[in-house]
Parts: structure tokens; sequence; C-alpha cells
């Protein structure tokens, strides 16, 4: 039987570098990225989701970027469905796909195969429930809790998801790669971060898109953009925005180190030159 083409996957809590590294690495070893994140897959959100710049993606090719209308979720199901075409449209181009990003359930969805229960009925009676009933599933059925699991719709998407890891077995010659990071240097990157976006006018981004799109559509309910309703709303302070939105995302951060650390097939790096001895290694084997 013959072996599956490579597939390089680069993961870590936001803030960590993932997107230089990734550019480097593609440039590198001839490949292409998929950006595997629950928030940069929507149309329009580039700011506050910290979107690869256009620059960024004329030095490599994406996909799954800013490619899906916000008013339609997406779910994990449908992002596997989505990410393993692109992998094999790379594949076919004789490139190597780079999958980087930080949404736990969209990388496991595809490295360990998972498969999805797509019973619509069920699904809406799981809509039916409280998050702390979601929760209770979950725990129950010993799922992996999502990293927002303030979030219904994470919750519904786990437990739907059949649970089946294949004994933990990443799919055939995948190499995951983490980047270890030091807790006080990841705080001050999101500060620096989220200035950054600031400047760069997340203000009016999110503004702009909460008229069009609506606070109750799903990607605005998400960090970088739920910050920001009390404030337009004359509830709070732009101080208070910026406060909340740091604070959101060292959480959001640390949900996403939780969910990693448990993942026992990741190699994890400090800086670039161990992420290529690593891949050459594995594409030499």
């Amino acid at each position: 039987m013959p072996k599956n083409k490579p597939l390089i996957v680069i993961v870590g809590e936001t803030a960590t570098g993932k997107t230089q590294l990734s550019l480097n690495l593609a440039r590198l070893f001839n490949g292409e990225i998929i950006c595997c994140d629950s928030r940069t897959i929507y149309k329009d959100m580039i700011i506050g989701t910290a979107s690869p710049s256009q620059d960024e993606r004329r030095i490599v090719k994406h996909h799954l970027l800013n490619v899906i209308d916000p008013l339609r979720p997406i779910s994990a199901a449908e992002f596997k469905q989505l990410c393993t075409q692109a992998i094999k449209k790379i594949q076919d181009n004789s490139k190597i796909p780079f999958l980087v990003g930080g949404s736990g359930l969209y990388i496991d969805s595809v490295i360990y195969n998972y498969s999805f229960n797509d019973d619509e009925k069920g699904r809406q009676e799981l809509k039916e429930l409280s998050i702390e009933e979601l929760k209770a599933i979950i725990n129950k059925r010993k799922i992996p809790m999502p990293i927002n699991n303030k979030n219904p719709r994470h919750l519904i998407s786990a437990i739907t998801n059949n649970g089946i890891f294949n004994d933990k077995k990443i799919i055939d010659n995948c190499l995951i790669i983490g980047i270890k990071a030091d807790n006080e240097l990841i705080k001050e990157n999101i500060r620096q971060r989220i200035n950054s976006m600031f400047e760069k006018g997340l203000e009016d981004e999110a503004r702009s898109l909460s008229k069009k799109y609506g606070w109750e559509s799903e990607p605005m309910k998400s960090i970088g953009y739920r910050e920001f309703r009390q404030y337009f709303e004359g509830k709070s302070t732009i101080n208070e925005v910026k406060t909340n939105l740091i604070k959101d995302t060292l959480s959001y951060a640390k949900r996403q180190r939780t969910w990693f650390k448990r993942n026992k097939n990741i190699h994890w790096i400090e800086k670039q030159s161990q992420a290529v001895e690593l891949i050459t290694t594995f594409l030499n084997k």
C-alpha cells in the first residue's frame, strides 16, 4: 500500500510566531499554507483575527483564509472536508501542505481523521441545552473539551464528533510541530499585538462588521470583536475594551496551551533551526 504524501502541521498558542515560522518553512520546503483557524476562515474579519497580511500571502499561497460568509457558521465537520480538499490540491501540485493554526478541534479533526455525526435532529436537540448541560455531556463521554468552552456551537461540535481518535494514532506521514514559548513572552506579544491592532484600525473594523453582520452572528461573538459591543452601546470605555481584549486573549492562549499539551505526538521546538531539522529528517525518511 503506497504511503500518504507528507503533511506538516504547525501549532501553538496565539502570539507565539506561527505565522512567521510557517512562512519561512513553507518557502524553504516548497509548501503552501492552510490556515487552520476558526476565525480567519471568515470573510472581512482581518485585523481582529490577526489574519496574514497581503504581503505575507504574496510570499506563500494561503488556503481557507477569508473564504466563508460570517452569516454562515462553519462546523468542524465542514472544516475538515474543506481542509482535506485543500491538502489534496496542494499535494497534487507537488507541493507540501503546511496546516497552521491554533484551533485545536479543527486541527485534530484532520490529523486524527475524526468521523462526525451529521444527524441534524440531534444537533437541534443539543441547541436547546445550556452550556453547563453541554459540558456535562462532554465530560460524561470523555470527549476533549473544546478550547472555547463558553461557546455553545463549539461544545455542540465536540459532542457531534463521534470521539473517534483512531486510538490516538495520527494519519500516516504527518509531522506535528509545536512552538514552545515563555509565558511572559506570550503575554507581552499579546499586548503588543493588540496595541498594533488598534493602530491598524480595529475599532473601525469592529464597528463596520457589527453593522454588516450584527452581534448575533457567531464570528462577532469571538475575541477581537465582542469586546466592542458595550463600548458601541455607550456602556464602557475604549480603555475597558482594550483591557478586556487582552484578558480574553490571555485566557484563550491558556486554553490552547492546555489543549495542545495533551497531544503526545507534537514535537515541541523553541527556534526555527529545530523545525528545519525535524522537517528535513521527516521528508528524507
